[in-house]
């Protein structure tokens, strides 16, 4: 629930045993190397890849319980990429894989000329014979259907021509055309009008159906190759297991060759900078103590410098560190509010799916992928804990696949599901209305809250005390007014109603704050607090308790002009306007005694003098911009009511439920196959409704935190911290 505390150090490193020490340092993986040089793009290992596509080819040609990853002792790894030599096998799979294809291409090709033959094998003819014949002209082709045929038969009847069918089929009819060569282009004519398509088989020198035979041949002779090519293939993947410790070796030893080439070097060291966590010290110094060709020196980071953020929470708020690191990482001295989030995405997104059967298939559903993913997995621990949370949000509307108990009519079964069920939200929709709305409030208040926190814990007081715990006491004071008001006893109302009135003051004074002018403005919050209360007791929404506000309003008055006063002796200010605003002011404020003028007219000279002095100068545009805070609380209405979507999501994925439930049921009364028609219907409805709402139900939980809550209180922007370490992407290391 906090970031971890990270050092800068910088390791010298000999040249001579550089490789070596780089080695046991990635293997070590605990060192976050600052790039002392832009990283640039480096070509990829080309020995890399080869071996790379001689996994893959290999992987499609084993039991799938070889094609995960490899287990290996640390010895046995590190034997196999020192001393295994891969080439002669990914060079011998490489010739395998080209022949191969080469031998599919002709498989394909082979099979294409079968197909275009195979509708001619009744032709007893060889097509090149045909088209040896000098006085007689042969046309070979297809029409679509009989209409056509026949049509083709009744314009040739007066030519000398003659046709013959050589096949029938779906598609088409065949035909074999003869007619003297001195009326082939009327002939040719009369068969592109009838939707003739010819066929060229000129340099058939035998009949089709000798052709497809050889053919056929040559096709059986190469699957056999093929054949033989797979049972090759099948006999290398046996070296399968040591050509992916291979390439994870030679993987590690290009990120080595990237980080060495983006660090500072002289002729005789390397020099390496980075941040480690505090608690992995004393292992990177083990590390270098045993090399003995390096040595480790902590270092001031540059002014500018911000550590990268590795971050500690407990494993039940890990997933949700994946919010975060979608969005940003909290910078280093900003709190971690991963713990914050978990609780309300979970809530959420059980109201968002809103149905205890879903739930249940969810959690079912995502532990079995979590067993082949692995448990640490952030994105499926986030489903499993919101499919967990959704099983009490469906019960407590009775969402059990919708209202699959009432169809089902079981006495026990409704009587549980109604024992459970707080509210039905089709009969109820207020209530799941205003439970939308009291859990934004209460994460937009736990938001200002957690600001208020970090504020404190960095001595950043002002900001904590002045810029957000009036924004707290004012929308807290309000809800409190307007909800439970007339269950309060009149002073405590009247307490709430000033609550109010001070928040509002502190924030037109002190949004915009700076040291030079903090006694002004204390003195401004001082008159402004003072008028709003003594004004909210002539409206009589104060009590008596603060009769005694109209006396202070003139001390406040009279401290401003004193301090305005000091203000333009102290800046040597005496020019026309102070010295005629002065004495303006000073002769209201003496008529006043004198009761010859109400009190508002010393008042506004007061604050006209206070303006013209240097006591009040530089504060008219930060009072404008307090105003304007003021204003843009009416956002908070908006931000409110954004988390209304909670409520409809969660209606949605009942009624739809509901909705494939009515037509499971309608198809119920088909005789024969209606038990079968009902039961696909609600796997395959409630199946998509339950993937469509799981997207909906995360997406829109994720826009809450990263529109509605954020805003309020995160900075982000950190550094994810990233050791140099081993990549294992097919080998596991026991």
């Amino acid at each position: 629930m906090a970031i971890e505390r990270v050092s800068k150090f910088v390791i010298a490193v000999h040249q001579s045993n550089k490789e070596s020490f780089l080695t046991r340092l990635q293997q070590l993986g605990v060192f976050h190397i600052t790039r002392s040089v832009p990283a640039e793009t480096q070509p990829q290992n080309r020995a890399f890849i080869q071996l790379l596509s001689a996994i893959e080819v290999l992987s499609s040609n084993v039991d799938k319980k070889i094609r995960g990853k490899v287990s290996l002792s640390r010895s046995e790894y590190e034997q196999l990429i020192q001393s295994y030599n891969p080439q002669e096998y990914v060079a011998r799979i490489e010739r395998l894989v080209q022949r191969k294809n080469e031998l599919r291409a002709r498989e394909q090709a082979l099979n294409e000329e079968i197909k275009r033959l195979s509708p001619w094998s009744k032709l007893p003819y060889s097509p090149a014979e045909l088209a040896g014949f000098k006085d007689t002209k042969f046309f070979l082709g297809r029409v679509s259907d009989r209409a056509a045929y026949e049509t083709i038969q009744k314009q040739l009847a007066d030519k000398p021509a003659t046709a013959l069918v050589v096949n029938e089929n779906e598609g088409g009819i065949y035909l074999l055309i003869a007619v003297f060569a001195q009326y082939a282009l009327e002939v040719n004519a009369i068969l592109t009008t009838a939707g003739w398509q010819g066929e060229d088989l000129s340099g058939l020198r035998v009949a089709p159906v000798a052709a497809i035979r050889q053919l056929e041949e040559e096709r059986e002779k190469v699957r056999k190759e093929m054949g033989a090519i797979q049972e090759q293939l099948n006999e290398l993947a046996d070296e399968l297991p040591k050509l992916k410790a291979k390439a994870d070796g030679l993987l590690n030893e290009v990120l080595r060759r990237e980080m060495e080439n983006e660090v500072t070097r002289t002729d005789s060291v390397i020099l390496i900078y980075g941040w480690i966590k505090n608690r992995d010290i004393k292992k990177l110094q083990q590390l270098v103590d045993e090399s003995g060709v390096a040595a480790m020196v902590p270092v001031e980071p540059e002014p500018e410098e911000q550590p990268p953020v590795a971050l500690i929470n407990r494993r039940l708020w890990r997933p949700f560190e994946l919010v975060l690191e979608l969005y940003q990482l909290p910078v280093p001295n900003e709190l971690d509010p991963t713990w914050l989030i978990a609780p309300f995405f979970g809530v959420f997104f059980g109201l968002c799916l809103t149905d205890a059967g879903y739930g249940l298939v969810l959690a079912v559903i995502t532990l079995i992928l979590m067993r082949r993913m692995g448990f640490d997995n952030k994105l499926l621990g986030i489903i499993m804990i919101g499919a967990i949370l959704t099983i009490p949000a469906g019960a407590m509307v009775g969402g059990w696949f919708g209202d699959l108990p009432d169809r089902i009519g079981l006495g026990w079964l409704l009587a549980v599901k109604n024992r459970l069920m707080l509210f039905d939200p089709m009969k109820e929709p207020l209530k799941f209305f205003f439970l939308s709305l009291a859990l934004g409030y209460i994460q937009l208040i736990s938001g200002i809250a957690f600001e208020i926190a970090d504020c404190l814990r960095q001595k950043q007081y002002g900001d904590g005390l002045l810029g957000q715990l009036p924004w707290f006491v004012l929308l807290n004071a309000i809800v409190l007014r307007v909800l439970f008001g007339k269950n309060f006893p009149d002073c405590v109302n009247s307490l709430l109603v000033v609550l109010i009135l001070l928040a509002i003051a502190t924030i037109v004074v002190f949004t915009r704050r700076e040291k030079e002018t903090l006694i002004s403005q204390w003195l401004w919050f001082g008159l402004l607090g003072s008028l709003l209360i003594w004004l909210g007791r002539r409206l009589n929404l104060i009590g008596h308790e603060f009769d005694f506000m109209p006396l202070v309003v003139p001390v406040m008055l009279l401290g401003m002009m004193g301090y305005a006063v000091v203000t333009v002796f102290q800046h040597r200010a005496l020019n026309w306007k102070t010295i005629l605003f002065g004495v303006v002011t000073f002769l209201s404020v003496g008529l006043y005694l004198f009761k010859l003028v109400p009190v508002f007219v010393p008042g506004l000279a007061v604050i006209i003098f206070y303006f013209v002095a240097p006591s009040g100068q530089r504060l008219l545009s930060k009072f404008v911009w307090g105003g304007y805070a003021v204003y843009s609380a009416t956002s908070y209405i908006g931000v409110l009511l954004s988390y209304i979507r909670l409520m409809a999501l969660g209606m949605c994925t009942g009624g739809v439920a509901m909705a494939i439930n009515v037509i499971a049921w309608m198809v119920l009364s088909v005789p024969v196959v209606g038990v079968i028609l009902a039961f696909i219907v609600m796997i395959v409805g409630h199946s998509y409704n339950i993937a469509v709402n799981v997207l909906g139900a995360f997406v829109h939980s994720l826009r809450l935190q990263y529109v509605e809550f954020f805003p309020r209180f995160y900075t982000g922007g950190g550094e994810p911290f990233k050791p140099f370490k081993e990549v294992n992407q097919f080998v596991v290391l026991k």
